[in-house]
């Protein structure tokens, strides 16, 4: 892998490709090419998500790589984005040089984002997605500003959720479909967030919860919530550059 890295981000949860800015421009200011693309129902709040599963999220992820990318990307997903980092590279992995799961689900064929949730958080979701006709699931700001962004200013906070649209229901519940466990089989770093609290009981969730899932794969810890790409972006794309160099 040369200097020049072309990076793939795919967003969580109720944001869009505009909350990897700040990651973004740090990582070109490091030389690297980056491709932010938009996950499906991303847009007006009242609009249709119901239609919206796994395979729209993966086809919008493969229709960007293959209209920007020239080589093999270092392909990232924060939060249930690791849901869809993980079928693209199942689909295509010799267009990824390498996966990187940020405080990211890694599943296992079969499973579902929902089935390692705990109890009582995806009860709340279900209770949630309950509120919309389409069970698209909304953000509430009391969890936001105490569970995702807890380090960020007030005006970060209310600006950001502000931007928040309800999250399609089906790619938390659906199943995925992996031919081979590519969490497993290719060059795969994890970035655990040391203060993310997003998911009960705190940053285990996710490390060693989630980074126990994987064989063989570099994790560095980073101080920060499960926002840090709005907190502290350029802790995270330092992180992604560090992670990509050293695969070189």
């Amino acid at each position: 892998m040369t200097d020049t890295t072309t990076f793939v981000l795919v967003h969580g949860s109720w944001q869009g490709a505009w909350s990897w800015d700040g990651v973004r421009d740090r990582l070109r200011g490091h030389g690297h090419r980056v491709i932010t693309p938009t996950l499906p129902g991303r847009g007006a709040l009242d609009e249709d998500r119901s239609w919206i599963g796994h395979d729209d999220n993966v086809a919008a992820v493969l229709t960007a790589i293959d209209a920007d990318a020239d080589g093999p990307v270092v392909l990232a997903g924060h939060s249930l984005g690791g849901v869809t980092i993980s079928q693209v590279a199942d689909q295509c992995p010799q267009r990824v040089a390498r996966l990187v799961y940020c405080d990211a689900f890694v599943l296992e064929a079969g499973e579902s984002a929902a089935d390692v949730l705990p109890g009582e958080f995806r009860a709340a979701i279900r209770e949630l997605s309950g509120t919309r006709t389409d069970r698209s699931i909304p953000m509430p700001w009391e969890v936001w500003r105490a569970n995702f962004v807890q380090t960020a200013s007030e005006q970060l906070a209310r600006e950001s959720h502000r931007r928040l649209v309800p999250d399609p229901y089906r790619p938390v519940f659906e199943p995925v479909k992996l031919r081979r466990p590519v969490h497993r089989e290719l060059p795969v770093t994890f970035l655990a967030f040391t203060q993310d609290v997003a998911v009960p009981p705190g940053p285990g969730f996710w490390h060693p919860g989630m980074t126990g899932r994987l064989t063989g794969a570099t994790v560095t810890q980073i101080d920060g919530d499960h926002e840090i790409l709005l907190t502290a972006p350029e802790l995270l794309a330092d992180a992604l550059h560090h992670a990509a160099m050293a695969a070189g």
